[in-house]
């Protein structure tokens, strides 16, 4: 049972970078660095996969070059763990810290996945964010984590566990970039309700912001009209009936 672990990090983000070694080194976890896709500072429509129009319709406003950026590097951390003879793939961005005893937590969080904890198909698991809210407890992991069905999958992507069949449904589906990665996997993972979730999170998200890789505060600067509000609205409610509907079927 071998795990691929991959960090994305852009060329310069040498302090983020140093940072995060520090945090996994400190855990004991080895991982390989993955240089990011930079998308900061080009134009949105020059970069691969990305649609301005279907953004528009499905996220209500147009992308960040930053944020297809980000896409297109965990499309790419997907291709190498496929790339290898790893059995899962752990993607994680550099913005991230770590709970004590990480290296043994995330080996038992696999075993009881091998053991078939997850009880149906699952893809994905977030590491990075808990779930919260509709969601099934699967197992328990230590007497403080446990494993969720995530039915409403969380949006961050500092922490994600991937399955080899989770890698190629989502290199195979992401075909079109519309909305920025986060949201993209709850989409998805909700839609198949194939996502898992750890509560409390393994890896989470450091409280100084996002990944230089997101480069969220620019988001801000993205002109929004009245689709904003509405596409965001038909996204969040027929993802929660979504969510809602697996629960109860679960």
């Amino acid at each position: 049972m071998r795990c691929e672990v991959l960090l994305i990090n852009l060329d310069g983000s040498a302090a983020r970078l140093a940072q995060a070694a520090a945090v996994l080194a400190a855990a004991g976890i080895a991982f390989q660095r993955l240089p990011a896709f930079d998308g900061r500072g080009l134009r949105p429509d020059e970069l691969p996969l990305y649609s301005a129009a279907g953004a528009v319709r499905c996220f209500g406003r147009a992308l960040t070059g930053g944020e297809v950026g980000c896409f297109l590097s965990h499309l790419e951390a997907v291709r190498r763990f496929l790339a290898s003879d790893a059995e899962y793939g752990l993607v994680l961005e550099d913005d991230l810290t770590a709970t004590a005893g990480a290296a043994d937590l995330l080996t038992h969080v696999l075993a009881r996945l091998e053991a078939g904890a997850a009880r149906k198909l699952w893809w994905l698991v977030n590491l990075g964010k808990p779930a919260q809210r509709m969601m099934t407890p699967l197992a328990a992991v230590n007497a403080e984590h446990g494993l969720m069905r995530a039915h409403y999958f969380p949006v961050t992507t500092t922490a994600i566990l991937w399955n080899r069949t989770g890698a190629e449904a989502f290199l195979r589906d992401a075909n079109e970039i519309v909305m920025p990665v986060d949201h993209w996997l709850r989409q998805w993972a909700t839609l198949h309700d194939t996502g898992l979730a750890l509560n409390p999170p393994l890896f989470p998200a450091t409280e100084e912001g996002p990944s230089d890789i997101d480069t969220a505060g620019h988001r801000k600067k993205v002109p929004r009209g009245g689709l904003h509000f509405l596409a965001r609205q038909t996204r969040l409610w027929r993802n929660k009936l979504r969510a809602w509907r697996h629960r109860r079927q679960f």
